[in-house]
């Protein structure tokens, strides 16, 4: 996931440039995402945290 954002300035000088920014604003591309399950992912996470800190204190 993205942490920061950006802003930028732009100028479209001519007609078409300016209709086909219009047209995909008008019509943005839908992006089909996974659904996750949290709390496996969490399970995870921490099964794995806990193995890392085991293995520390061995050494």
């Amino acid at each position: 996931m993205a942490t920061t954002s950006f802003d930028k300035s732009f100028v479209i000088k001519d007609r078409e440039s300016s209709k086909r920014f219009m047209k995909a604003v008008a019509q943005p591309r839908l992006v089909d995402v996974e659904d996750k399950d949290l709390k496996a992912e969490s399970k995870k996470g921490l099964q794995l945290l806990a193995r890392r800190f085991n293995l520390s204190q061995k050494s």
